[in-house]
């Protein structure tokens, strides 16, 4: 058996598919995160995630919440590595 061996490095920036970008945003559920959900604020619990399907709960409620009925900003992400100052 005869095995290739290739380079791990990042690709080149010209070889990025389109619509990609360094950075991304998307918006992030996460215990002491404050939504809005109708029409006053509130703050994430914990979040469950079941048979592909994702809930938010909420502090002080029992139901879960469809995260589509509540607004919040993005946060903003980076595709690539970067090192953490110690």
């Amino acid at each position: 058996m005869h095995v290739l061996a290739t380079p791990l490095t990042a690709p080149e920036p010209s070889e990025v598919p389109w619509g990609w970008s360094s950075r991304f945003r998307m918006p992030l559920y996460r215990p002491g995160t404050k939504v809005r959900h109708g029409g006053s604020w509130e703050t994430v619990s914990h979040v469950g995630l079941r048979r592909h399907d994702m809930t938010v709960y909420l502090v002080g409620r029992t139901e879960p919440v469809d995260p589509v009925e509540l607004e919040l900003a993005p946060t903003v992400f980076t595709t690539a590595r970067v090192h953490q100052q110690p």
